[in-house]
């Protein structure tokens, strides 16, 4: 009998019938958070967890950023370093790490917003075209993969192939343990178009009779004419939402509770009518913040895809 230590060094070889491989890459999500194991107890509860997470403030640490639906892609792998004997034997040395580029479309804005991430340490789950979600554990936290991603694009078209909108991102995976040793999986049945991209709404302060203000709701875009005002599209509707809007103020950095009377529309400026209480807003002092509805409150509400962002400016 052979001696050997096969039994607590390596791994059996048989398969499970149906078992995963990655299929073709239809969306990247940007996740540093961690989905913990009762909320990936089932399929549904996973992608419901999903969804609610995509709506969630860019400044919740378990904020879901879906990138555009994948149009082309291509293994940019670091090729494996191999050494070898005089006599021919061969082996690999270092494991090459996994990266890939990935092309999708995306306008001038929304390049800008992208290149933020560049060369940043993220984490990533996959969605493939088999509507699978690939992602690792730690512990019994689903998470998504370490990786750096770098974002290029709007270069001017030449006409020759199709060029124009298209945006090009570098995927370079820190991890192989973790990619190719450690993946898991959920095979998920929803849609993936559920898993919303937001677009960051800045609130703008913009006049003021007393303790009657008028605020701005603009993106900021590229355009040079001037930001797209949402006003047309949610302004009436956000307006019903006065009791998710909060205020402070103060000296420097606000944080006393400013009471808010009242929240309505100004039709003819295309702006909110914020009403701070008469007495407290005549003692307050300083600086004002204006905090609005959460993405989750205005999702509610109907005002899809759009992050209302608070704005801080001098008491008039």
């Amino acid at each position: 009998m052979a001696l050997s230590l096969c039994s607590s060094s390596v791994a059996n070889v048989g398969e499970l019938a149906c078992d995963k491989s990655r299929g073709v890459l239809k969306k990247l999500m940007i996740f540093n958070g961690a989905v913990a194991e009762a909320d990936y107890v089932d399929e549904a509860t996973l992608f419901a967890k999903l969804v609610t997470n995509s709506k969630l403030s860019k400044s919740d640490s378990n904020k879901i950023f879906p990138i555009n639906e994948t149009q082309d892609i291509a293994d940019a792998a670091e090729a494996n370093t191999e050494g070898s004997l005089g006599l021919g034997f061969k082996a690999i040395l270092r494991e090459g790490k996994p990266s890939y580029t990935v092309k999708f479309f995306a306008g001038a804005d929304l390049l800008k917003r992208l290149r933020t991430y560049n060369n940043q340490t993220v984490r990533v789950f996959e969605w493939d075209a088999n509507g699978t979600i690939w992602g690792t554990k730690s512990g019994t936290d689903f998470k998504g993969f370490q990786a750096k991603l770098f974002f290029v694009g709007n270069k001017l078209a030449t006409g020759q192939a199709v060029e124009e909108g298209v945006v090009t991102m570098t995927i370079s995976y820190l991890s192989v343990s973790e990619y190719w040793d450690n993946p898991y999986w959920a095979a998920l049945s929803g849609n993936i178009e559920d898993v919303k991209p937001l677009i960051d709404v800045p609130l703008g302060f913009v006049s003021s009779a007393t303790n009657v203000h008028q605020i701005s709701m603009h993106i900021a875009d590229s355009s040079l004419i001037g930001d797209y005002n949402i006003y047309d599209d949610y302004g009436v509707t956000i307006a019903t939402l006065d009791v998710n809007f909060s205020a402070l103020s103060g000296v420097g950095v606000p944080e006393n509770a400013l009471a808010i009377t009242s929240v309505g529309t100004n039709a003819a400026l295309k702006t909110l009518v914020v009403t701070y209480d008469a007495t407290a807003y005549g003692l307050a002092t300083g600086n004002i913040k204006l905090i609005p509805p959460t993405p989750t409150q205005l999702d509610a509400a109907n005002v899809f895809n759009v992050e209302l962002i608070a704005v801080t400016y001098p008491k008039p």
